[in-house]
């Protein structure tokens, strides 16, 4: 049996209750198809930053939790997504947006490889989002936002199972 497809999910601390459902609804796949990477697998003791570089290279889909505070980071914009964002152009790396609350997910632009020189530069509004922004997830009802979390769910089971 092959081993679980890494799935990396990048958010802002302040997004917390967010990244717990999406984590709740990924759960049944974490048996042996997918393998969940968040900083919540951190330990005490950990280089939290050389344990996040050391995964980013060998994930083969990004779940992105956009919202202003994600846009703000300054720690996902130089380290995190210049990652991702070559990963998904020489990789095929799967970038999944999904958009937690009104923001500028269009207009933002992002360098990669490099996160000051580029010299690439795309918005994320590049990649097919879960949900549009006129339907941020914190604006649908509980039950919808389930069938969000669950649409991008079977996405990443998708991914995961190319066959």
């Amino acid at each position: 049996m092959s081993s679980p497809a890494q799935v990396f999910v990048c958010y802002a601390h302040q997004d917390q209750p967010f990244l717990d459902r999406l984590l709740m609804h990924l759960a049944p796949l974490e048996e042996d198809e997918v393998s969940v990477w968040s900083d919540q697998r951190l330990e005490i003791g950990d280089r939290w930053h050389n344990e996040i570089q050391t995964i980013l290279p060998q994930v083969k889909a990004a779940i992105l939790l956009v919202s202003p505070a994600f846009l703000a980071s300054k720690y996902i914009k130089n380290s995190e997504l210049p990652v991702l964002l070559h990963r998904a152009q020489e990789h095929g790396v799967k970038i999944l947006p999904i958009i937690l609350s009104p923001c500028m997910f269009e207009e933002a632009k992002f360098k990669f490889p490099d996160p000051k020189e580029g010299p690439e530069v795309l918005s994320l509004s590049v990649f097919q989002a879960a949900n549009s922004l006129k339907n941020p997830v914190n604006s649908l009802p509980e039950h919808e936002q389930d069938a969000l979390f669950l649409k991008l769910t079977q996405r990443v089971m998708a991914i995961a199972n190319p066959d």
